[in-house]
């Protein structure tokens, strides 16, 4: 899964508990993500699903997005 454009919930760190949106893979090559918490100007760059994973609206039905 591709978590770009997608509301996450970052689940380690120092703004472990917060929600933000994935802005992309990074693009030094490595496996992180950059993630912009919300309500802040900062870009982290997180490991998807180590870090921080992809929040689902429980209305939506499931495989789609």
């Amino acid at each position: 899964m591709d978590p770009t454009g997608h509301t996450v919930l970052i689940i380690a760190g120092e703004h472990a508990g917060l929600e933000g949106i994935c802005l992309g893979k990074a693009t030094d090559g490595s496996d992180r993500w950059a993630v912009s918490p919300d309500g802040s100007d900062k870009v982290l760059y997180l490991v998807f699903d180590k870090e921080f994973g992809v929040l689902l609206n429980p209305s939506q039905e499931a495989g789609k997005s």
